[in-house]
């Protein structure tokens, strides 16, 4: 390094870059670790101070103004998730990973860690002869920086910018993805940030804005965010019913507004009296779920739940991934230190209790429900492109299990799920010429006003489309999850029944 003086650089530096003098020390000090690399101390300087800097070389010495290539992403916010940003290596990462060097950028978030190694490129290198003021005075060597490969993703932009519009200033997720393959159609987290913000490397007030927000604009809630899944579980109750007998199509039950267990009463939200299964379904009837979840058992609730990819990572290529919570007797006993009780069958049963999942989660279990049992792991990516603009690599999404329940039982919970739109209590997310699938949930929590959850297919024949709408604090899926679904399928409808007809891409 050449600095000779640094704390003389650092009052001399600070009020041009307008930076503190602690950190322009702190950033040498670390630099002397590495005697022949440069060291970063700003980036996204602008014309003024970079005439400033060279109208003082002389007084500067050690100091270099260097071009760089910066991210630019031109739908601002837009899937910023999904993309992530990219930042200043630390040295941890430095330790971990090889080619990189210090002050260079690397993928810290969304598809831009995953695939950084792919995208990156390599850095162009001269040997410059200078003087004793450290000015260029002739090119020794030179050696052309080399491009990174360009990802093509299978983010739908113009469905995700719908899907963003749909969620406004509500703090939730909407996931979209092709059932048959995996393909991550939309990704919408909110609240979201811009990943402009970082292409320069973002400002002190820029992070403290972004981490100081209560509401967490960094969480991915799609993939990171964990909550209480409501009805939506009864997808996984009611499966397990058919498959193993508990429950037929025609099986009656008395809904009429709540279950006596022991000297405890479970109170539902309506009465309907008596209805069969699969009006039960569609209505959400809770006496139904508590029925049929406590002839059970939590222990095969749990086996359908991790059978149908709860409580597990998907496989997405996003680098951070929750795994929720899929209880049960032995995990109680275990965690909680307690034995597990009927009680927390019949939470279970319907999705509330000690059960967690993520929406990504809820993308995946839907999925294998509409293309008759496939387990998939969803994928962002689709493929790699070379500098000239030959395909180098093909991502294609990949199956990770299969369903183990008889045929006619998911046949008969398809056509329940049918009925939730058409007649119960889905009719929100209903489009005109569109036959759609689906399951609403309410789910209570301990933070205050319910989750609401829409969780859906469409066409519900040959199913191309599933649509995930999460609201943080929503009250109802029905009222307020249900219609945000509506215009995420109305959007898609003609290439959703175009797709359906030909097995093409919607």
């Amino acid at each position: 390094m050449e600095v000779k003086d640094p704390e003389r650089l650092a009052d001399a530096l600070a009020p041009v870059l307008g930076m503190d003098r602690a950190e322009i020390l702190r950033r040498l000090d670390a630099g002397r670790q590495r005697p022949f690399e440069p060291v970063t101390l700003r980036r996204d300087a602008s014309k003024t101070v970079v005439m400033t800097l060279e109208e003082n070389r002389l007084d500067l010495p050690g100091i270099i103004v260097q071009a760089e290539p910066v991210r630019e992403h031109l739908r601002g916010a837009l899937a910023g998730h999904a993309i992530g940003y990219l930042g200043e290596i630390t040295e941890d990462e430095l330790r971990s990973r090889s080619g990189y060097r210090a002050g260079g950028l690397i993928g810290k978030a969304g598809v831009e860690r995953v695939y950084d190694n792919l995208l990156r490129g390599t850095d162009g290198r001269q040997r410059v002869e200078v003087d004793a003021a450290g000015r260029p005075v002739r090119i020794l060597s030179r050696e052309a920086a080399r491009p990174g490969q360009s990802l093509v993703l299978n983010l739908d932009a113009d469905l995700q910018t719908v899907a963003e519009t749909a969620l406004g200033d509500r703090t939730g997720v909407v996931v979209a993805m092709d059932p048959r393959n995996g393909e991550v159609l939309v990704l919408a987290s909110h609240p979201t940030y811009d990943p402009n913000q970082f292409a320069g490397g973002i400002s002190p007030a820029n992070w403290r804005g972004l981490t100081a927000d209560r509401r967490v604009p960094l969480l991915n809630r799609s993939t990171e965010g964990t909550y209480e899944p409501g009805s939506v579980f009864k997808i996984v109750t009611g499966l397990a019913a058919l498959s193993e007998g508990v429950a037929r199509r025609d099986t009656i039950f008395n809904c009429n507004g709540q279950l006596a267990l022991g000297r405890w009463i479970f109170h539902d939200l309506h009465a309907y009296g008596p209805i069969n299964f699969m009006r039960g379904v569609a209505v959400s009837c809770n006496i139904v779920f508590w029925t049929v979840g406590g002839a059970l058992g939590g222990e095969r609730l749990h086996r359908y739940a991790r059978m149908l990819g709860l409580g597990q990572n998907t496989g997405i290529d996003l680098p951070t991934e929750a795994t929720g919570s899929i209880p049960s007797p032995e995990w109680k006993l275990k965690t909680v230190k307690e034995p597990w009780y009927p009680g927390d069958t019949l939470n279970m049963a319907i999705g509330q209790g000690y059960v967690l999942v993520t929406p990504i989660q809820v993308a995946r279990m839907v999925s294998a429900v509409a293309n008759g049992g496939m387990l998939v792991s969803p994928r962002l990516a689709r493929r790699v492109v070379a500098p000239d603009g030959t395909e180098t690599m093909a991502l294609a999404p990949l199956a990770s299990g299969k369903l183990t329940v008889p045929p006619d039982a998911l046949a008969t919970l398809r056509e329940a799920l049918r009925m939730v739109v058409e007649s119960g209590t889905g009719t929100a997310a209903a489009v005109p010429g569109l036959a759609i699938a689906g399951k609403t949930g309410s789910a209570e929590n301990p933070r205050g006003i319910p989750h609401a959850w829409f969780a859906g297919y469409a066409p519900a024949d040959r199913p191309a489309l599933v649509v995930v709408v999460f609201i943080e604090h929503g009250f109802r899926g029905g009222t307020t999850a249900a219609p945000i679904a509506k215009v995420i399928f109305a959007a898609a409808q003609q290439s959703l029944l175009a797709a359906s007809s030909d097995g093409g891409r919607p």
